[in-house]
């Protein structure tokens, strides 16, 4: 299994919205209780460089896994462009695909499991950044079906879901809804999710 060109085409769909983001904007709430837009990017950030650093032999004994919060910083929205940048180099090398990397609460994955972990984590957050500063979110279809198909094979276990875990409940959707809907309720987001001020207005 190969999703490198996905989780690459999701860096860059995700790297855009956090590039034109207004130093307001960080401030922001989004679908992810507790996080606002600075804390979903610096998230993102922390990922990106563990993942890096084991996809390039350089890293230590920290987790390349989803690690939940991660400490603010000046801009992260500079940061997310370095650390997307030095990922793309390193998921050059068709080894990578091979590397054993530890995943936060689900002991170690061949690279070629981590690299689809991360893709889901940074296309899913691409959404959650899109509505929380109300703009229009299309990925292809293909790519959203990928990450519905890979996001589905996650265990339904205390370490996974619920208080304290990687992600909330999956949310009941209508099996017809669009798959980005699905694939946010199978993470457990609100698909109709929006901030306070403009869920009034829907």
């Amino acid at each position: 299994m190969d999703l490198r060109e996905h989780y690459l085409e999701a860096l860059t769909l995700t790297g855009g919205i956090i590039a034109d983001l207004s130093e307001q904007q960080l401030d922001l709430p989004t679908p992810c209780d507790e996080w606002d837009v600075r804390a979903v990017i610096c998230h993102l950030n922390a990922n990106a460089r563990a993942m890096c650093s084991h996809l390039s032999g350089t890293a230590d004994n920290t987790s390349a896994g989803l690690t939940g919060d991660a400490p603010p910083t000046p801009d992260p929205r500079a940061d997310f462009a370095a650390a997307a940048s030095e990922l793309t180099f390193a998921l050059t090398d068709d080894a990578v695909l091979d590397r054993s990397i530890p995943l936060a609460n689900s002991g170690a994955a061949s690279g070629s499991i981590a690299i689809g972990v991360h893709f889901v984590d940074v296309l899913t957050h691409g959404w959650d950044l899109s509505r929380a500063i109300g703009i229009d979110y299309r990925p292809a279809e293909r790519r959203v079906a990928t990450a519905l198909k890979f996001a589905g094979g996650y265990p339904d276990s205390p370490d996974m879901r619920g208080p304290g875990a990687l992600f909330a409940p999956v949310r009941a959707l209508d099996p017809d809804a669009p798959a980005l809907d699905r694939l946010a309720a199978l993470l457990g987001r609100d698909p109709q999710w929006a901030p306070a001020a403009t869920s009034i207005l829907r």
